[in-house]
């Protein structure tokens, strides 16, 4: 799971800054680092052969020890990501922390997107000998696609990919991305670890809850930030559920 709060880009944090930083958010992750980030332009005109320019930027990070959970600073917004979610009312607490802490040390002017992602990777057993499972028994149909060409053509559907964006008029959407896999939809990395099942087949679900900003740049409080990100968390579980079926909920989530 990953909460993004993005601002009006700030001028980079001075090393005094980012000290400041880890005093304040050493009991949630008292261990900091860097991350950089590369990003290439290109450029080409009439006659001239396309040139590219690198750019590497440097973010302050914060993790915790068993580097589950990672906070990261960027000139333009913070962004948590976890991999050991436990509950929404544990990473609240750690946004209201980081709020908190960066508008200690240096306010952003305002607040133009707030976001809250979940990526889910159902896995449930194969069974009658197949290579991969009848994900009909565990999934709202509508995820599937029309799954019935492949009976016609006696071929075994593999893997399948969609996506649907809904938005409504105050500037908040819900992106929906879905479909059936063999990778990984989430890695492990050194920066951000996860316990790795067995590779294998699994069912995607990955819902993107946001709300963008007009021509009205909020500012950038805790309170307001916190109760446009219960707004945003308030349909992600609900949406969840309407996508499975009784039996992945009886036999699988609640019984491991």
């Amino acid at each position: 799971m990953a909460v993004e709060v993005r601002h009006l880009p700030c001028d980079p944090l001075e090393r005094k800054q980012v000290n400041q930083l880890s005093a304040l958010l050493r009991d949630s992750w008292p261990l900091p680092s860097e991350i950089n980030e590369v990003s290439v332009e290109f450029q080409a005109g009439p006659g001239l052969s396309p040139t590219h320019h690198q750019t590497v930027t440097t973010h302050p990070r914060w993790t915790t020890r068993d580097r589950r959970t990672a906070l990261t600073l960027r000139q333009n917004g913070l962004v948590i990501e976890t991999t050991q979610y436990g509950s929404y009312e544990r990473v609240r607490a750690l946004l209201e922390q980081a709020l908190e802490a960066r508008i200690s040390i240096a306010p952003p002017a305002g607040v133009d997107r707030i976001g809250l992602r979940y990526i889910d990777e159902i896995r449930v057993p194969v069974e009658n000998g197949n290579l991969m499972p009848n994900w009909t028994d565990w999934l709202d149909p509508a995820l599937l696609g029309p799954a019935h060409i492949g009976l016609e053509l006696s071929l075994v559907p593999a893997a399948n990919e969609g996506v649907m964006v809904f938005s409504s008029p105050n500037n908040r959407a819900l992106v929906l991305r879905y479909g059936a896999q063999e990778a990984y939809a989430v890695q492990s990395t050194p920066e951000l670890r996860r316990p790795l099942p067995p590779p294998g087949p699994l069912f995607k679900i990955d819902i993107d809850s946001y709300w963008q900003s007009d021509d009205e740049l909020p500012e950038f409080a805790t309170d307001q930030i916190l109760a446009k990100t219960d707004e945003l968390h308030e349909p992600v579980r609900g949406v969840f559920e309407s996508l499975i079926s009784d039996r992945l909920r009886e036999e699988v989530l609640r019984h491991g």
